[in-house]
């Protein structure tokens, strides 16, 4: 009878945790498509003809790492801990290359709201991985 109790006490991992996650991370990854694409089509829409001047290197290094953490949090809805790992690693990158150079536009707040998904989902990846019985 002791182990039934036992049993039933068990620790599992906050399904309120993950939907925030979840919720959270759905959001910003839209906004972003959202912005890419109205850059895009506002990028098309000019009329000139004159050949854009190159971009800089790290401003393009941090575009591919903000989608690789945005991809980290698409693939946090099947896998939480890999996918917060990537998208935790892909935001830091990003911004550290923010901070590097002066041409892009940092903001701390924005920067740490943005790691708001990753840190959910690592958070939720420890709780399941705690509860996880031991053999």
């Amino acid at each position: 009878m002791n182990e039934v109790t036992i049993n039933s006490k068990k620790k599992t991992p906050s399904k309120g945790l993950r939907l925030t996650a979840r919720i959270t991370g759905t959001i910003f990854v839209l906004i972003c498509l959202f912005l890419i694409v109205v850059a895009f089509l506002e990028g098309n829409q000019s009329n000139s003809s004159t050949v854009s001047k190159p971009h800089d290197i790290l401003g393009i290094a941090a575009v591919v790492f903000l989608l690789i953490a945005l991809t980290g949090l698409i693939i946090g809805w099947w896998r939480a801990g890999i996918g917060g790992l990537i998208s935790l690693f892909g935001f830091i990158i990003a911004g550290v290359l923010f901070i590097i150079n002066p041409k892009l536009i940092f903001s701390l707040p924005v920067f740490l709201i943005l790691l708001v998904p990753s840190m959910l989902y690592l958070a939720y990846w420890w709780e399941a991985k705690k509860s996880m019985p031991s053999e």
